[in-house]
């Protein structure tokens, strides 16, 4: 079920970018990452099975470790190109910026 949610997420964050052609390809890496980093974020609960839990970490760990990364470099890289660092802001969500690496979870 998560796998599925991720999938369309992916699919959709996609033709996000894909309907602005002018960005750079690390920059649409970013978006995708950051907007799957957002949508994970929001799934995780301590309530969910253990098995749900773990693979959301993973998730989270596979798309918000890069994103944060990406940031950091992609506003450093663009700060002269306003439109381009627009766009990198409007995805610099908390859930980027905020996200450090969690142990597994070993309930």
């Amino acid at each position: 079920m998560i796998k599925k949610a991720l999938s369309l997420l992916v699919l959709t964050a996609a033709e996000t970018v894909s309907a602005a052609p002018r960005l750079p390809k690390d920059v649409q890496t970013f978006v995708k990452n950051a907007e799957a980093c957002e949508h994970l974020a929001g799934e995780w609960d301590s309530d969910l099975p253990k098995s749900e839990r773990r693979e959301i970490t993973r998730s989270i760990k596979q798309y918000c470790a890069p994103a944060k990364q990406q940031l950091a470099l992609l506003t450093k890289k663009y700060k002269e190109n306003p439109p381009v660092l627009r766009t990198i802001s409007k995805h610099a969500y908390d859930s980027v910026k905020s996200y450090t690496e969690v142990a597994p979870d070993d309930d």
